[in-house]
């Protein structure tokens, strides 16, 4: 009776090295793909938002300078005052706080930052504040047809997980007088 004790008992000893190694490599594994589709949906997730973000920084740079030419008709002056593009394309900064386009060089020179005081959660061109990730300029190209008017692009950069990105956004304004 005790022999055959034993020899049940030693069959149900438990788990060997072997088998103890490969259940945590399949259970490694497991957490390890869960890790990585956690981490890849984190920067999916960040760069759908920064790109939503960039499409309405963009779209904002168009409406500004549809502003822009609707204040001109107000006031009576020519539809493009202070928005006259060039064949080759006029470079500008423009925000909310000062509807006024400002003309620059390149994007580098149109770095929007993140207001903090006065409009918290506004993106303007305040040096005073702190910079965002985002750049917008505005480009206004005439057309090179005998029409009153002129191609408006506007476009946002920024930096995301390393890469350049951007966005593009494109219109034709009139002269509606």
């Amino acid at each position: 009776m005790k022999n055959t004790f034993r020899k049940i008992n030693d069959r149900l000893a438990g788990f060997s090295l072997l088998e103890t190694i490969v259940v945590l490599f399949i259970v490694s594994v497991g957490l390890l793909g869960i890790v990585n589709l956690t981490i890849s949906s984190l920067k999916a997730q960040t760069l759908n938002r920064n790109t939503l973000i960039a499409y309405q920084l963009s779209q904002e740079g168009l409406e500004l300078i549809r502003n822009v030419r609707d204040n001109n008709w107000l006031a009576d002056r020519a539809w493009d005052y202070g928005i006259t593009g060039t064949a080759t394309g006029t470079k500008y900064k423009v925000d909310f706080s000062n509807f006024w386009p400002v003309e620059v060089n390149d994007i580098d020179e149109a770095t929007l930052q993140l207001a903090s005081s006065t409009n918290p959660g506004f993106y303007l061109h305040d040096p005073a504040s702190p910079n965002s990730l985002f750049s917008r300029m505005i480009t206004i190209t005439i057309a090179t047809t005998t029409a009153a008017s002129s191609t408006v692009e506007s476009l946002v950069q920024w930096t995301d997980q390393g890469q350049q990105r951007e966005y593009r956004l494109q219109t034709i304004i009139y002269d509606w007088q």
